[in-house]
């Protein structure tokens, strides 16, 4: 059976809904608390504290608990990072160590979220097309891999790019990767082979927005290394408009933003903090500008 232009609408509709559920039901992760982690949410905040405590989702085992966290909430600590731009090439190694230890939490609790979102969505999408292909038997048709054009596409398009006007960048980015998982290519859809890509769209229409564009950025940048490569892919993207001025970020506004973050500095010019740390400014800023050029 060829889909008719209203089934491969309703279809979009649906795996649109599907996605965004399953990346909001992710958002729930299972967390251990420590001692020290408990004491200090005591002695800090004891209004979370006390509803941990009664949470029907925690259990105290002996002096840890264990609680479900909001994945969002502690992965927006990624612009907590912000901080510690302006004076890092200055700090000894030392005192860079909290930089480290929460590009360490992020990395963690990225890992579990995005796990989460893939397993919910894989077993949610497998269920609707299970019952969408039971349908089609009782009706007599039979439906393979459905063709999706330009038009159908945008309605995906449209969801992810609302994520992206509220801010909620990792909520966008994760609609792309979902969207782009293997179990939904091979056998039910098959997006159209050009003309189309979800990751450039967010990251163009991200450049385009006078709010958006420098948070975009510096999120890209992060998230090479938070998902320690997983998303790494996004960066020549956010690179190429840039040199073709697809947006409203320059070239010397994304080196500055580059050489304000160590930990991918150190991973673009393939050297440890020690290192750089000991180069003029002018020299770090040059090899950047060096380094970008292949991506460009």
């Amino acid at each position: 059976m060829q889909a008719s232009s209203e089934i491969r609408k309703k279809l979009a509709m649906l795996i649109g809904g599907i996605v965004s559920r399953s990346i909001d039901d992710a958002r729930l992760i299972p967390h251990v608390l420590t001692q020290e982690e408990v004491v200090g949410i005591l002695v800090h905040d004891p209004a979370t504290f006390e509803r941990l405590l009664h949470d029907d989702d925690a259990n105290q085992f002996d002096r840890d608990m264990t609680v479900k966290l909001d994945a969002f909430m502690e992965l927006s600590k990624i612009e907590s990072l912000d901080e510690f731009e302006n004076s890092s090439w200055q700090a000894s190694e030392a005192e860079i160590a909290p930089i480290l230890e929460l590009t360490n939490q992020l990395m963690r609790t990225f890992a579990v979220y995005l796990g989460n979102a893939s397993t919910l969505f894989d077993k949610r999408f497998e269920d609707f097309m299970a019952k969408f292909r039971r349908s089609l038997s009782r009706a007599g048709m039979t439906i393979r891999a459905v063709d999706f054009t330009i038009e159908d596409v945008g309605i995906l398009d449209e969801i992810a790019k609302a994520h992206l006007r509220a801010g909620d960048l990792m909520q966008a980015f994760t609609f792309d990767r979902l969207i782009s998982s293997q179990i939904m290519i091979k056998q039910v859809v098959n997006l159209p082979a050009q003309g189309f890509s979800l990751k450039e769209n967010l990251i163009q229409a991200g450049l385009g927005s006078p709010d958006l564009f420098l948070k975009l950025s510096r999120f890209l940048l992060r998230m090479c290394y938070i998902s320690q490569g997983a998303w790494e892919d996004l960066f020549p993207v956010l690179v190429r408009m840039v040199f073709r001025e697809e947006g409203l970020c320059t070239l010397a506004q994304l080196t500055d933003l580059i050489e304000r973050d160590v930990v991918f500095s150190c991973n673009l010019l393939c050297g440890s903090y020690s290192e750089l740390r000991v180069w003029s400014p002018a020299r770090r800023r040059s090899a950047i500008e060096n380094s970008l050029q292949k991506y460009g």
